[in-house]
């Protein structure tokens, strides 16, 4: 079965994880996404531990599906050679702080001249223009300046970092739909575009009603722990065999089904508890009503009853839970691919299911250069002998 975006042709410049992720999506859909990496370094991200069998899983996490090939751009060869590379491409993703694009003589608007229907896909830190363009960005960046680490933690702890890098990945998420909309916007108009993706401005984005809440209603949102923002009882409770379950009652009709499964149905009688509008003003209460239920049952049996009576709640798993869950491994959002070096590792899948034109894993992470002759020689018709030179030389 092709893939979605079978005959697209990626080449990727990017590096971490913003860019590597959304070009990864794309090869998750069947795009030939090539990886141009610096010769003899490769992605800065191959040297960050821990590592198996010598390859960085940090690297392995974003790079799968692509093909990987060197290429020196301090010599005046590789220039012609990325060009070339460009001219039959449909996409180029990269994630250079802005302006350096230019400064390596790829300005958007030439690379449009040379090649009118290239989607040139651009995810930076501040965005290509803007007061903060030029600054260094980092995932811990994107989330102080957003206001994101400010609403995150206990309320009156100090801010935390969300556990994992959010902006990154939410930033080449972005970058992964824009790409898909530019692709469908030159079906009609048959030209490329640019697509401007800024992990501030995606960050910015995760802070759910911040914004229109300090403008239009003059409310700051402050950290607010494990309560939800708007719907009571819906909190994080400690078990009686010491787990933490989460327990979401919020909707009037599952604070009904709650109250008769913990044996309250008499605060049902009260109208400020039977609808939300009502439990606003009763928010401890609430959470207290729950949390002595809970520290009196052991995990196995609060999921059991909320489940009999349909109301959402989970156990707070460990990594190691979460990687033998049932549900993701039959999802194959966890999986086992065959390594042709390693033999089977497990490894994430794509998060996407289609009916017809299902993502899957095609190629498992590369090796740095390891497609140089194949994609030399199938995308730029270069012979044998001209690819010994270009090695020789330190083209490639």
């Amino acid at each position: 079965m092709k893939g979605a975006l079978d005959g697209i042709r990626v080449i990727d410049l990017s590096r971490v994880i913003a860019g590597p992720h959304c070009s990864m999506i794309l090869g998750d859909f069947g795009a030939d996404v090539i990886k141009i990496e610096k010769k003899g370094e490769g992605d800065m991200a191959r040297g960050y531990a821990p590592y198996f069998n010598g390859e960085s899983t940090y690297f392995m996490t974003h790079n799968r599906n692509k093909r990987s090939i060197t290429l020196d751009f301090r010599k005046p060869e590789a220039h012609g050679i990325l060009i070339g590379l460009l001219e039959g491409a449909d996409v180029l993703v990269e994630n250079f702080r802005a302006g350096t694009l230019e400064k390596m003589g790829l300005d958007p608007e030439e690379l449009l001249k040379i090649n009118p229907r290239l989607i040139i896909t651009r995810l930076s830190g501040f965005g290509q223009d803007g007061p903060y363009k030029n600054r260094v960005c980092f995932d811990a960046v994107g989330q102080s300046i957003s206001g994101l680490m400010d609403i995150t933690g206990e309320p009156d702890g100090k801010p935390t970092m969300v556990g994992t890098y959010i902006c990154d990945f939410t930033s080449g998420l972005y970058g992964a739909i824009g790409t898909l909309a530019a692709l469908q916007a030159r079906q009609r108009t048959g030209r490329g575009q640019v697509v401007d993706v800024s992990l501030l401005d995606a960050a910015s984005s995760l802070t759910h009603s911040a914004v229109i809440n300090y403008f239009e209603l003059g409310e700051v949102m402050k950290r607010n722990g494990n309560q939800d923002r708007a719907s009571y009882p819906a909190n994080f409770y400690g078990t009686k065999d010491g787990r933490m379950a989460f327990i979401h009652a919020g909707q009037d009709g599952a604070f009904a089904g709650l109250c008769k499964m913990i044996g309250r149905e008499e605060v049902l009688e009260d109208p400020e508890y039977r609808l939300l509008a009502g439990r606003c003003r009763h928010i401890r209460e609430c959470d207290e009503m729950v949390k002595e239920w809970a520290k009196t049952k052991e995990m196995d049996e609060i999921l059991r009853c909320c489940e009999s009576y349909g109301i959402p709640a989970a156990r707070v798993n460990t990594i190691e839970e979460m990687v033998q869950d049932e549900q993701l491994h039959y999802r194959k959002v966890i999986r086992q691919v065959e390594h042709p070096d390693y033999g089977t590792i497990t490894m994430n899948g794509p998060v996407v299911k289609m009916s017809e034109t299902q993502p899957d894993i095609y190629r498992v992470p590369p090796a740095l250069g390891q497609h140089n002759r194949e994609v030399y020689r199938e995308l730029l018709g270069l012979t044998e002998e001209e690819i010994e030179r270009l090695e020789e030389e330190g083209v490639i």
